[in-house]
């Protein structure tokens, strides 16, 4: 038997008393979600307390489950413990619905062999239309740290804890820090950097996504590189000819929330569920040295190169392995940072890659959250004539994308200051940071 197990220690407030004194009810509800996951019930014992409360304990083959309640407060206490890797977060969330809680803590540890044993904090508010005096505590629990972000994130980060907004999620993973905000629009940050807002992430994700399609020959087999929100994936299950996508993201956190938190499944258009998505929580460089198939196209839509790890995936060794596995008519888009604001970074982007034999065309986007936002685009072949009009539905970019690959003169200027990025002379996130600094 698998030694690795999965561990979540859960705290429930603000539950329905009926429900938390009904020992009968609490049964049936852990039975049932028990039964749902194919977990064999070796014995099962509850008990009622005087005057209130109750206490249950299920024994399973793979460990067990148990609930501990004081219905005058409205708190509950669920422990799960069971071995092997199965998903069993959405028969826990299903049991939190049930008992009507409105907000939970839930500590996950890895258990056993391979593991890491650092338990996973994750705060949860559990209702969409919370009211702002439930939320006082989701905000004060939530702290910016001035190691974090960026001076316009943090700004606006500021007003979004002190104003009248929904936490839906702030959690650190192993990897970083992830909070969900729910205002007039959804946005999502990582390490208190903003990565989308709900209001003209299409404007960047369709511009991620439509140049690279419509140039490539074919868009049977697609590889995404990073992209755990879902949104780019979104845009990629448009085209028809898709059969076969495999989405490669480190933090099994990100993929989660986009998978079952309701506001972020609306905006990725419950994406990660489409039959034709393999999901690969992985590191992508473990994953690139894998034994793989071509893919007839690639995108990478990595974190901006902020810090030495970051940066070691925009280096000439690792596009070389992602080059070695793109069909002959096949292409790859990269986002490249922001032109305008750190132009020899995405200068050096555009010249690691092709340092890998691949030709690149670079191109440009205004993202009103992000202002003008780059990319580039490669081949093996030189992309000659016009790029194609896009073909899928959409709602950001005009039809004809020639105009996205007009760059501005001035930035054109710094293209002669670009360098080649490799992991003996890893320095990206030296000059992302000298840029950015200069900015303020």
């Amino acid at each position: 038997m698998d030694m690795r197990g999965q561990h979540f220690i859960i705290d429930a407030y603000e539950c329905s008393e009926d429900i938390l004194n009904n020992a009968e009810q609490l049964k049936e509800l852990l039975t049932k979600a028990i039964n749902q996951l194919g977990m064999e019930i070796l014995s099962t014992h509850f008990h009622s307390f005087s005057p209130q409360g109750v206490t249950g304990v299920i024994g399973i083959s793979t460990s067990h489950v148990s609930i501990h309640t004081w219905p005058e407060h409205g708190y509950a206490a669920l422990d799960l413990y069971t071995c092997g890797n199965q998903d069993i977060w959405p028969a826990l969330k299903a049991i939190l619905e049930k008992i009507e809680a409105k907000r939970t803590n839930v500590y996950e540890l890895s258990r056993g062999e391979e593991s890491n044993n650092k338990p996973v904090m994750k705060k949860i508010n559990l209702t969409s239309n919370a009211s702002i005096e439930k939320n006082i505590e989701s905000r004060s629990l939530f702290q910016l740290r001035d190691d974090r972000g960026n001076e316009w994130d943090m700004k606006q980060l500021k007003e979004m804890i002190v104003g009248k907004h929904n936490i839906l999620y702030h959690g650190a993973s192993e990897f970083q820090d992830i909070l969900l905000v729910e205002a007039n629009d959804l946005r999502l940050y990582i390490d208190q950097e903003l990565q989308f807002c709900s209001l003209d992430e299409r404007h960047y994700h369709e511009a991620l996504v439509y140049p690279v399609m419509e140039v490539a020959a074919s868009n049977e087999r697609v590889l995404i590189l990073g992209g755990g929100d879902g949104l780019a994936l979104r845009e990629v299950l448009k085209y028809p000819d898709v059969k076969h996508v495999d989405l490669v993201d480190i933090d099994p956190m990100i993929i989660e929330l986009a998978k079952t938190n309701p506001s972020l499944l609306a905006q990725n258009n419950r994406s990660f569920l489409d039959s034709r998505v393999h999901v690969h929580i992985k590191d992508a460089k473990k994953y690139l040295a894998g034994e793989l198939q071509q893919y007839n196209v690639i995108i990478i839509d990595f974190p901006d190169p902020v810090n030495s790890i970051l940066s070691s995936l925009y280096t000439k060794e690792l596009f070389s392995k992602v080059a070695n596995l793109l069909s002959e008519d096949g292409a790859l888009v990269c986002q490249s940072n922001s032109p305008e604001d750190a132009p020899q970074v995405f200068w050096s982007i555009g010249k690691t890659i092709k340092r890998t034999g691949l030709y690149t065309k670079g191109y440009n986007v205004i993202v009103p959250s992000f202002g003008l936002w780059g990319f580039h685009l490669a081949t093996h072949e030189k992309i000659s004539g016009k790029i194609p009009n896009i073909s899928v539905p959409h709602q950001a970019l005009p039809t004809n994308m020639e105009t996205m690959f007009e760059i501005p003169s001035s930035i054109k200027e710094e293209q002669e200051n670009a360098f080649v990025n490799t992991e003996t002379q890893l320095k990206l996130h030296d000059l992302y940071q000298k840029e950015i600094k200069d900015l303020y």
